[in-house]
């Protein structure tokens, strides 16, 4: 299987989850050994505690945590869940053990490096297209790449969807559905404990599946349970583009300024402010040792600088600046972890996107923006 090309499945929720899990099985155990050597999930496992042993418990308590809130409150994603474990010939405990990677490394205080990804949306009075563009680099940990498929999902009696997801998630990371609404996920920093356990993937996906247009989706995340601490970007044919912000028990709604949205990893409202880690706050030696004190905001607040220096004197925005933005390496065109299209030995940008909500179309490409070339699918 190419992560390049375009996976389809369709049916229900069920039979899109076994059509998944077919087309991941010869990934699973690679994951699951590539996981396991991770550095945060190391630091999580007794030293004389056999990885096989550790793998057996780190399954039961994520079943335990995950299980019952995915299936009360998403009944139809955990269907598609239990497919993919049946397609992908494995226990349920092993899918929701890949899901619960996402909660470890979006709420837990020695993941913070990890946490990247830019957006910037524009909506049709900014663009010399007079429509509606969004475009997001999702910077990740190097070793998860091989692991993203861009599918396009069929429900029988849902809205279609075509987006980004990670090989074994009922959820997606990014996309957007067959009346053009978009939505982009960007993780944040914050102090706020979740009460319920369903990852924001999912809760995406739900969305997607049962939201027309922007102002539907907002209400929708308003009062959706979930764990996640995430900047969303969302954005309809209609030109309607809302910053929302969230914790795992709280939400703030931000408008665009200058009919354009811009999204790194730090909270803009005073209502989520109030949650966020401390913007003095550094790493420290345990986290990862190239990283002993810089700031945990650092990167986050100097990507979202220089994009408002690129965009400040452009009047009309076109795909080709939207690219020389996710591409850009900086003032002195030096790439690093700081830098848009970010390059660094732990993580970088893994997959680039433009969706165009007008056109239900959106490009991606894998890999550095400054180095390849987006393939473009639509419905």
């Amino acid at each position: 299987m190419s992560i390049t090309s375009l996976q389809n499945f369709s049916g229900s929720h069920y039979e899109i989850g076994v059509q998944q899990g077919k087309a991941i099985r010869e990934l699973v155990d690679d994951a699951l050994e590539q996981l396991l050597n991770l550095k945060f999930v190391k630091q999580m496992k007794p030293r004389l505690l056999p990885s096989f042993l550790f793998l057996t418990i780190a399954k039961r308590k994520t079943e335990k945590l995950l299980k019952n809130d995915i299936f009360q409150q998403y009944p139809k994603q955990a269907e598609r869940l239990k497919g993919i474990a049946d397609g992908a010939g494995v226990s349920i405990s092993t899918i929701l053990f890949f899901q619960s990677l996402e909660l470890l490394f979006t709420l837990n205080e020695s993941s913070y490096q990890i946490q990247a990804c830019t957006t910037i949306g524009f909506s049709p009075k900014r663009t010399k297209s007079g429509e509606t563009i969004i475009a997001k680099n999702l910077d990740y940990i190097n070793e998860i790449a091989p692991y993203y498929l861009t599918c396009h999902i069929k429900p029988d009696d849902r809205y279609q969807t075509l987006g980004s997801t990670l090989a074994s998630f009922p959820g997606v990371t990014d996309g957007m559905n067959e009346h053009g609404l978009t939505v982009t996920h960007n993780s944040a920093y914050t102090i706020d404990k979740p009460k319920h356990f369903t990852p924001i993937t999912i809760v995406l996906q739900e969305m997607l599946e049962t939201c027309k247009n922007t102002d539907e989706a907002v209400k929708f995340l308003t009062h959706a349970k979930r764990a996640a601490n995430s900047l969303l970007t969302l954005g309809d044919s209609d030109g309607n583009i809302k910053g929302v912000e969230i914790s795992s028990n709280h939400c703030s709604v931000r408008d665009m300024k200058d009919n354009q949205m811009i999204n790194t990893n730090h909270y803009h409202t005073a209502e989520m402010k109030k949650y966020e880690i401390p913007h003095n706050a550094v790493f420290t030696a345990e986290v990862l040792e190239s990283l002993h004190g810089i700031r945990v905001h650092e990167s986050s607040e100097q990507r979202l600088k220089r994009i408002e220096n690129l965009l400040k004197n452009k009047d009309k925005i076109e795909e080709n600046d939207a690219i020389a933005i996710l591409s850009d390496h900086g003032e002195d065109n030096k790439p690093s972890m700081f830098t848009v299209c970010s390059h660094s030995e732990f993580t970088s940008t893994l997959r680039s996107m433009i969706f165009y909500p007008n056109k239900k179309t959106f490009k991606v490409l894998h890999g550095f923006p400054c180095q390849n070339e987006y393939k473009k699918f639509k419905f």
